[in-house]
């Protein structure tokens, strides 16, 4: 959790560096340590009805484009696009700043969602 607050610092200094073109200083590990809190959000609530579930867009490929789609509940919706969102912004800062590479593939949005053993499933 102190990982996820450091995040969280650094998204708030990330947000002040954009009005003054600092630079970013966000580590591989802490971008880590944020997805893994996004994926926890994620899971907190056992899929049941796949109707009650959206997918959003996560990460930045360093070629641009999302990195992934991932799957989240209504009920955490505010929350978890914040984190995102966030996200996504701080990665795409990352990569840039450590000449990512990535392999260019462009990742589609899926057609749905399913729920199978209280997860949800994207199907492409």
């Amino acid at each position: 959790m102190k990982r996820f607050a450091i995040f969280l610092i650094s998204l708030f200094v990330f947000s002040c560096e954009l009005a003054t073109t600092e630079p970013i200083l966000v580590t591989a590990e802490e971008l880590l340590t944020a997805q893994a809190e996004i994926i926890r959000l994620a899971e907190s609530v056992p899929c049941t009805n796949a109707s009650e579930w959206k997918f959003t867009p996560m990460g930045n490929k360093a070629c641009g484009g999302p990195a992934r789609y991932i799957a989240y509940h209504q009920s955490v919706e505010r929350e978890f696009l914040d984190l995102v969102n966030r996200f996504t912004a701080v990665q795409k800062a990352y990569n840039e700043k450590n000449n990512v590479l990535s392999d260019c593939l462009l990742v589609g949005p899926p057609r749905t969602i399913q729920c199978e053993g209280n997860k949800p499933v994207l199907v492409y």
